[in-house]
């Protein structure tokens, strides 16, 4: 019978395992096993997408190693990276807990403050490491991925739709206007976790547990991790983690809080652009999920 998988991946990192479980494994993503050892200690097998570089996947590790010291749970690796069957795999601790799903006022509250203490403990590392490879801030671009080319993207779009193609022309100079008239390229930047979203926030009896998934971590503005934590959806986030900057003497600045609506616009192209090159890749355009995104950033020209 073939060797599976992750039980190949693992004999390459030299790690022997009593049970493997599988806990996310989409074909052309992360996947990611729980790793029962010999004593009972429990890990987690990660595997990498397929667009991960040795480089890249140091800067994750340095900003996991860095909460790990710090006193957070987080998924640390605890193995050296391995190359099988063309993709990177690590070893790294397990995060207890599971994500509140359904939040009410109370837990996104406790969400926001969480992520306010993140940003505490990831300040001043950005000094240290700089920007993760291949990676730019989303108000320094339309898109925060460097080898993203928007002007292929919209010429492919426009093959499949000349209107939305034209749409997204327009939305990505109304992003770099508004941006540009707050002041945004002065908007100051600090590693920032990527995702701050429930699914990746851990509890355990409405206590924080651990955060997980740091696969977007990089260099940029408080008001876009505010933006992609989907704090649109829970403004609660948004009040309790002014609210506990505040009170630690790090509260957001003018500039930042002028910034909060252009960049959440700016990420919300970003996204459409992370479709659309897909798209190119694939050759399959959803064009009803196009326009939802760019819905969110620009109304439609005339």
């Amino acid at each position: 019978m073939p060797i599976s998988e992750p039980r190949r991946a693992l004999d390459a990192l030299g790690v022997r395992a009593a049970r493997v479980t599988v806990l996310k494994d989409v074909p052309s993503e992360n996947g990611s096993w729980l790793v029962e050892r010999p004593g009972g200690r429990r890990e987690v097998l990660r595997r990498y997408h397929g667009q991960a570089t040795e480089e890249d996947l140091a800067y994750e590790h340095e900003v996991l190693r860095h909460l790990a010291e710090a006193g957070w749970v987080v998924p640390a690796p605890v193995s050296g990276l391995a190359r099988c069957d063309g993709l990177w795999y690590c070893l790294t601790m397990f995060v207890p807990g599971r994500p509140v799903t359904q939040e009410g006022s109370a837990q996104q509250r406790r969400r926001g403050a969480d992520l306010a203490r993140l940003h505490l403990a990831l300040r001043g590392l950005g000094d240290q490491i700089g920007q993760r490879p291949g990676w730019l801030a989303q108000h320094q671009s339309v898109t925060v991925h460097s080898s993203l080319d928007w002007r292929a993207c919209v010429h492919g779009l426009s093959e499949a739709s000349p209107r939305l193609a034209e749409w997204a022309e327009a939305a990505a100079e109304q992003s770099r206007a508004a941006l540009a008239a707050v002041g945004a390229e002065n908007l100051p930047v600090i590693v920032v976790h990527g995702d701050f979203a429930p699914w990746n926030v851990h509890y355990q009896s409405d206590r924080l547990a651990g955060v997980i998934d740091f696969g977007l971590t990089h260099l940029d503005s408080r008001p876009y991790e505010l933006a992609i934590a989907r704090t649109h959806r829970a403004p609660q986030v948004t009040e309790a983690y002014r609210s506990e900057l505040a009170s630690s003497q790090w509260p957001l600045t003018d500039l930042e809080e002028a910034a909060v609506l252009p960049v959440y616009h700016a990420f919300r192209l970003d996204q459409a652009a992370w479709r659309l090159s897909d798209s190119m890749r694939t050759g399959r355009y959803d064009l009803p999920a196009i326009e939802r995104q760019l819905s969110r950033t620009a109304t439609p020209p005339p």
